[in-house]
């Protein structure tokens, strides 16, 4: 399905390079999310652990780390 984009309040379709380039942005959307979500995940695992006393030194740098 062709995409469109607004040029001076007109509709146009974008261009197969315009589409391409739409299509890797998109991608690396996607990817950096999943990024995000398995960043996420690990950092509430490694708060979890500490709560319970299970954590080792590692994961603890890691969580630092990870924290910021």
């Amino acid at each position: 399905m062709p995409r469109f984009h607004n040029v001076n309040g007109v509709r146009v379709q974008y261009t197969p390079e315009e589409e391409l380039e739409r299509d890797n942005e998109e991608a690396q959307w996607a990817i950096e999310k999943v990024a995000r979500q398995e960043r996420r995940a690990r950092l509430n695992a490694l708060k979890a652990k500490l709560a319970d006393d299970s954590i080792t030194f590692i994961e603890m740098k890691e969580l630092m780390r990870l924290r910021g």
